[in-house]
């Protein structure tokens, strides 16, 4: 017996801002420059092993967040191709 075909939260989530903003905007997406500073400095951090619990949670996060920029993107390339 098939599975049904449900999608990921992510997915959903995707789908959702794709459609409420324009591939354009998304593609033009990036993080802020305290965001970006904030990564550096967290990753940093980690690559020396000076990282807290609290600080290697931020970066688990950030990380997340990056994942899904990138599959947003991905998804507004598609989009823009079938215009």
């Amino acid at each position: 017996m098939a599975l049904p075909n449900i999608m990921s939260p992510y997915d959903s989530l995707i789908d959702f801002l794709v459609e409420k903003a324009t591939p354009q905007e998304i593609l033009e997406y990036k993080a802020s420059e305290i965001e970006q500073a904030r990564a550096d400095e967290l990753t940093a951090k980690n690559k020396a092993g000076t990282l807290t619990d609290e600080e290697r949670e931020e970066l688990r996060r950030m990380a997340e967040v990056e994942t899904l920029v990138h599959l947003l993107k991905a998804r507004a390339l598609v989009a823009l191709k079938q215009l």
